[in-house]
Formats: C-alpha cells, structure tokens, sequence
C-alpha cells in the first residue's frame, strides 16, 4: 500500500505533480504526512475537496455546455421518431 500511494501523491497531490488536483496547501501537506504511513483514509480529505468542486463547478458547466446540449437535443429528436 505503501508504494501505492506515494505514486498517487507524486503524480496527483504534489506541488507541481503531472496530474495535480486542486486542493488547498493544508490538504496537501496533511497527505504529505500520511503518505509516509499511509492508511485507506489519507486520500479522503482530497477526494472530498474535488467531488465538492465537481459539484459546484464543473458538473454544473458541463450541463450548460453545447456538448451536452446537443446530446441532448440528439436524443430528443430520435426519442421523437420512435
């Protein structure tokens, strides 16, 4: 587990990490810590942070987006013809 997670941290929780989510600095040194022992919950508090952001921003936009407008308007109209 220990390897496990400290490639999540290198690739996703570090500073300037690949993949780096947004979270707040103390987020980010508390999994820092963890990481050293990690246990099943050292990631809770980030995957928290981003479900909230997913949430209240991106999933909202998404719904907005022409995108997924136009699916929308795609399955309406074949809803239609039967």
């Amino acid at each position: 587990m220990s390897s496990k997670a400290k490639k999540i941290y290198e690739h996703f929780i570090k500073a300037e990490a690949p993949k780096e989510i947004n979270i707040d600095y103390h987020t980010r040194e508390q999994i820092k810590r963890a990481v050293k022992n990690p246990t099943l919950q050292c990631f809770d508090d980030a995957q928290k942070i981003v479900y909230g952001l997913m949430e209240r921003d991106s999933y909202p936009r998404f719904l907005r987006s022409d995108i997924y407008r136009s699916l929308l308007d795609s399955l309406a109209a074949d809803a239609v013809k039967g």
